[in-house]
């Protein structure tokens, strides 16, 4: 990753939070939650809400030494009931996994804009149609309804306030480009594809060969995009 970017992207969301009452949607084991919290100025409290529950764990723990953490819930977006509403919502590359169909995936688009308050606002770091991550790889992995695209356009034609905001988020594989092994490139591929198992050696040389087609100088551009939500 090029750490710069990454920066930039952390920096604007804590610049884009609102009051003092945050939910972190999918905080994983915390690490995004901290970057972002630890820009925060005023005081403020985050809850968490990560399904897998040893990361949950993993988050109260890291966080809780600098950081001020209310409540934390081991639940997914679609079983969330909280007895409150916040004032800012964000979630860093989870909605890939809100649903598998479009009915069930626009459902959670409308559940997490149900748990803002009046001036709350919601914060989606998503991937466009045209990132790298999407044209490097051999099939698809994410359905469409996923793309920074969809998002935009669901929430717009709901009447909602949208505004988006595009980062460069350089990726380096010069070292997979200038490797003669296929170890890094396979690792790289399991990433790219959300896999556990190598590609075939076939499989391989067509990755590479699309990595090569849309690198330039030896970086691939995600092309992260923050949506921001809040109601009119």
């Amino acid at each position: 990753t090029f750490v710069e970017d990454w920066f930039k992207i952390v920096d604007t969301i804590a610049k884009e939070v609102k009051g003092k009452n945050f939910l972190d949607i999918g905080c994983g084991e915390g690490h995004t939650t901290k970057q972002i919290l630890d820009r925060i100025k005023r005081k403020h409290v985050c809850d968490l809400l990560e399904p897998n529950l040893s990361a949950l764990d993993s988050a109260k723990i890291f966080l809780s030494f600098e950081n001020k953490i209310g409540g934390s819930f081991a639940n997914n977006l679609n079983s969330f009931k909280p007895n409150k509403k916040y004032n800012t919502i964000f979630t860093s590359h989870t909605n890939y996994y809100w649903a598998s169909n479009e009915l069930g995936y626009k459902k959670q688009l409308d559940k997490a804009v149900s748990l803002l308050n009046k001036k709350g606002r919601l914060m989606i770091l998503t991937l466009p149609k045209n990132s790298d991550h999407y044209n490097i790889m051999l099939r698809q992995v994410y359905p469409p309804f996923n793309y920074a695209e969809y998002i935009l356009k669901y929430y717009r034609s709901k009447g909602l306030r949208v505004k988006k905001i595009r980062f460069r988020m350089r990726m380096f594989v010069g070292y997979i480009l200038n490797s003669k092994k296929l170890y890094e490139l396979n690792n790289f591929y399991k990433f790219i594809h959300n896999v556990d198992s190598f590609p075939s050696k076939n499989e391989s040389i067509k990755f590479l060969k699309k990595i090569k087609k849309y690198q330039k100088k030896g970086y691939l551009d995600f092309k992260d995009e923050l949506i921001i939500i809040s109601k009119p």
